[in-house]
């Protein structure tokens, strides 16, 4: 016999469903496979769970009723897996162990444990759908838990199969190209997906393969949300297509994957996710703030309401990927909006622990349509934040997306500052996100004094909460801007900062910090190779944060790639107009290496703290000819750091290219460094 909970729930005994299957039998079985360890459930937790909109007396009649159906349609099929007695009910997995019967959602779980690409596969097959999706809702707690495993099942399989269509080494093509298939399936707007099937029909030749996947993914985002596809995607696309043809196709070599990174003999791999009960814990012992995005609709078939809710899912996506927030997944902000009113967000707290909403809705006014967008403080009822922006049918792509990372930085920025003052008012035990924020207020400043705060700040967040991954990544950040603003030939407290970073990694597979630190401190460390490995593995995960694309352009500048440096750091001070000083260092340093000195200076005129720049500055003005200014910045540079010597700082820059270096030197000895 065989039970399948995934899609729509049967029961088939030699192929033959099976009729007139208990309503509950399906139910209980999902319940137990997830709620305990030891598939074993106490009656009044049970019936509570099952039958909550009654009380205890007529739900465990109920539960009584419903067990004796169950007890009589076990007997007559020959099985004996639901059992219970006075106290319990339970599973009787005896059966499944002598395979008389199977139960895909236990296997599953087993193959679920195993992460190999086989495993996958498996899991790949056996999801058909979502946990018992014809479940007729029962207006019972058993919904919203329910509700809760369809969204991590689902989840946690489109986060594993990611992780396979873009591992490296130990996936076959046609093993990539079912991931990406069941990708799509599952996930019909995931463009990561399509871009790996246009990939490996494009190893294997396959010319229609690559145009019909990429119009088949064109179609369904401008059909579905009226957006194009990525930029990502396009360029693929018109890279893939030009190099096939008929007559060479076949004689393609396909090329072999790049080698695992290895650190110190150590290979680094991301890790498989962390399960969601324990990430939730963690945020909790941090202290995160928790946020709920809710988007209002007046009329969900009008086409405008439905893009809207695409941008706030977009939104809600790009909060998850910061880490500094603990976020309610979508499906279950959808569930609050659609089943009752919103009067006041007062509930929110009691019920999901929320201490932030996002209200967003369309308001039409004088023939316009706008996005209103409201950030509220649960306690309160303060709106802390509100912005209105013209939303128009016709958004082009790329001012969809800003807007969406435009939102996301303001929410961001506005609940940092809320819980900061919030904490410096009440008097309250100081929490892991609090010192993450004194740390991250200070560690953009080129200033020691106050990078050594931060770090202290960093140190206390980690006594809080020891796995605090935002706290390593900056801790390790602290080590290598320090040995940067020094000067430094040792290399000590940069292999120390690597060693943080590495900690830091395995603890969280979905957040780019700990890659990133990894990428600057292996750049500074002279592995050009793996920095810019670690920095392609951030992006991937996060191809929106703005301080990883800023520092993945000061590795590309060390190792040579001039032009795509000044790219990325346009893209980066593009997602982040306000930027801090370094983004401007890091522009002004490759400006100069491409010889546009007059455009350096600028760059490095708009920082708020130019001084701190005073050395490359004085090489720039030394390379126009205009001494009196280079020695004016090179005396500047001097008072800050008097030891500095250009042989000893040349021992410690690492640039892959000699004449790069030499460049830089015989600049600074043009303005008069020794």
């Amino acid at each position: 016999m065989k039970l399948a909970v995934f899609g729509e729930a049967t029961v088939s005994l030699g192929g033959q469903l099976v009729p007139r299957v208990p309503a509950n039998f399906l139910r209980i079985i999902v319940y137990l496979l997830l709620e305990s360890s030891n598939h074993s459930v106490s009656r009044g937790k049970l019936s509570q769970v099952f039958w909550s909109d009654t009380d205890q007396a007529h739900a465990s009649m109920n539960l009584r009723q419903s067990l004796a159906r169950i007890r009589k349609f076990q007997e007559q099929y020959g099985l004996n897996l639901v059992q219970g007695d006075a106290t319990y009910v339970y599973l009787n997995l005896s059966q499944v162990r002598a395979e008389l019967l199977s139960i895909d959602l236990l296997e599953y779980l087993e193959f679920a444990q195993l992460g190999d690409i086989e495993s996958v596969l498996s899991l790949a097959g056996l999801y058909t759908g979502d946990l018992l999706a014809h479940n007729e809702p029962q207006n019972s707690d058993f919904d919203e838990w329910l509700d809760v495993q369809r969204v991590k099942l689902r989840d946690d399989l489109i986060t594993t199969l990611l992780r396979m269509v873009n591992q490296p080494v130990g996936v076959s093509i046609d093993e990539k190209r079912q991931c990406a298939r069941k990708l799509i399936e599952i996930d019909p707007y995931q463009e990561v997906g399509y871009r790996t099937l246009m990939q490996t029909a494009s190893q294997l030749g396959l010319i229609a393969k690559v145009e019909r996947t990429f119009r088949e993914c064109a179609k369904k985002l401008r059909d579905d949300l009226d957006v194009d596809p990525e930029e990502e995607t396009i360029e693929l696309y018109q890279k893939l297509l030009p190099k096939l043809s008929p007559a060479t196709t076949r004689a393609l070599i396909l090329p072999q994957p790049a080698p695992p990174l290895v650190a110190n003999g150590v290979e680094i791999q991301t890790p498989q996710s962390i399960l969601a009960t324990t990430q939730l814990e963690q945020n909790k012992r941090a202290g995160l703030p928790r946020v709920m995005v809710l988007y209002m609709p007046h009329n969900a078939a009008d086409p405008m309401e439905q893009l809207a809710a695409s941008l706030v899912d977009d939104i809600t996506i790009g909060l998850c990927r910061l880490r500094t927030l603990s976020v309610v997944a979508p499906y279950t902000s959808k569930r609050v909006v659609s089943e009752s009113p919103i009067d006041s967000f007062e509930g929110l707290n009691a019920q999901f622990g929320v201490n932030y909403a996002v209200d967003s809705k369309i308001v039409r006014r004088d023939g316009f349509c706008f996005l209103s967008v409201k950030l509220v403080d649960v306690a309160t009822q303060e709106i802390v934040w509100a912005e209105k922006q013209k939303f128009d049918y016709v958004l082009p792509e790329q001012q969809y997306r800003q807007l969406s990372i435009r939102i996301i930085l303001s929410v961001v920025s506005v609940i940092e500052k809320s819980e900061l003052d919030r904490y410096n008012k009440l008097y309250q035990d100081p929490n892991a996100y609090y010192w993450y924020l004194i740390g991250k207020k200070e560690i953009d400043k080129f200033d020691l004094p106050k990078l050594h705060q931060s770090r202290q700040a960093f140190k206390n967040a980690l006594t809080a909460s020891p796995d605090f991954v935002p706290a390593l990544s900056g801790i390790a950040r602290t080590m290598q801007k320090e040995w940067l603003m020094r000067a430094r030939s040792e290399k000590d407290i940069l292999l120390e900062g690597e060693q943080i970073a590495k900690r830091a990694a395995p603890a969280d597979p979905d957040d780019e910090r700990p890659l990133r630190e990894l990428g600057t401190i292996s750049m500074y460390l002279g592995k050009f190779d793996d920095s810019l490995e670690y920095f392609d593995q951030g992006e991937s995960i996060n191809p929106q944060h703005a301080d990883l694309l800023a520092d993945y352009a000061d590795a590309l500048n060390h190792y040579g790639y001039l032009e795509l440096s000044f790219e990325k750091i346009e893209q980066a001070i593009a997602l982040n107009p306000l930027a801090p000083d370094y983004y401007y260092w890091v522009g002004a340093g490759t400006l100069h290496d491409l010889d546009r000195y007059s455009e350096a200076i600028d760059f490095i005129q708009r920082m708020q703290n130019p001084r701190v720049a005073a050395r490359p500055m004085a090489a720039c003005w030394a390379m126009l000819g205009e001494k009196e200014k280079a020695f004016e910045c090179r005396d500047q540079a001097l008072e800050d750091n008097p030891n500095f010597r250009i042989d000893d700082w040349i021992k410690g820059m690492c640039l892959r290219v000699p004449e790069q270096r030499q460049k830089y030197e015989d600049s600074l000895r043009e303005a008069g460094f020794q």
